[in-house]
């Protein structure tokens, strides 16, 4: 998350428009991009509204990157690949990367995930590139 956060920072301070996309079940991803405010998450709010509109999970964070964590299901229970999944169908469904016209999304994915994690946005298509930070400590690079 330290890595993708920076990233994300420095290409919006090139003068890209960025989502990163935080699919941590922790809802982490973007803290460091909001000065460690809490959003909700977008399987939190599906949990508490049946219909979702994808811009009340989208934050703004450090200028001007759109922030949105997927969340995913209570800890013990289900799937965090199936989390990622969901998240991201809502936004093709709503067609929210073609509205906002980004030049960049982010997806700031777990690898430990047995029934996803990294694999999901390869899976599902939505990503071009797939790049794998990996270190002994928590502040990998």
């Amino acid at each position: 998350s330290t890595t993708t956060s920076n990233l994300s920072a420095a290409l919006s301070k090139l003068g890209y428009k960025v989502m990163q996309f935080g699919c941590d079940p922790k809802s982490d991803s973007t803290n460091t991009l909001r000065d460690g405010t809490y959003i909700p998450t977008v399987l939190d709010t599906l949990r508490e509204k049946s219909e979702v509109n994808a811009h009340e999970v989208i934050y703004q964070g450090f200028n001007g990157v759109y922030c949105v964590e997927a969340g995913g299901p209570s800890p013990g229970v289900g799937c965090a690949g199936r989390g990622i999944i969901t998240a991201v169908e809502l936004f093709k469904q709503q067609r929210v990367f073609e509205e906002l016209d980004l030049d960049f999304v982010i997806y700031d994915v777990l690898g430990d995930v047995v029934c996803g994690g990294f694999a999901v946005p390869i899976r599902e298509g939505i990503a071009q590139h797939v790049f794998t930070v990996s270190s002994a400590d928590f502040m990998a690079i």
